[in-house]
């Protein structure tokens, strides 16, 4: 069995970085800091008051954000980034990252990470990734 290429992990230090994000195989590794979360072309990605949102947002206060699970999103035909997986992560990151007092002794959210694909085909391999990963391969 062939495994697909997973691509190297891109830093995000800027707006004008995301214009210059690298694409293996139809797909892209990216680490964004947190402040630029509002400059990310998001589509898709809110979600709304209920429990798993209200789990996710006390357990970041709780414990931080650890980026380890990748926020999955599809680069739509306008260059935006349509999310398929992490839309209640996303917002429970917003949520807590404005939060003054629950950041003052520090940032509860360093980064997120994301995995970029730009056609179905590497959708597929965005899957055969996920499965690897699952198998500890």
């Amino acid at each position: 069995m062939t495994r697909a290429p997973v691509p190297r992990i891109q830093y995000i230090a800027s707006a004008e970085d995301l214009d210059r994000i690298e694409f293996t195989d139809g797909l892209a590794a990216v680490e964004v800091p947190v402040e630029l979360l509002h400059k990310l072309p998001l589509v898709g990605h809110e979600r709304f008051e209920g429990p798993r949102l209200d789990r996710l947002v006390n357990s970041i206060r709780d414990r931080g954000y650890v980026p380890t699970t990748p926020i999955i999103c599809r680069i739509g035909m306008k260059g935006r980034w349509v999310v398929a997986d992490g839309g209640h992560r996303l917002t429970a990151a917003r949520i807590v990252s404005s939060e003054f007092w629950t950041n003052f002794w520090g940032k509860k959210i360093a980064t997120l990470y994301f995995l970029l694909f730009t056609t179905p085909g590497s959708w597929k391999k965005v899957r055969e990734i996920a499965g690897d990963i699952g198998r500890g391969g």
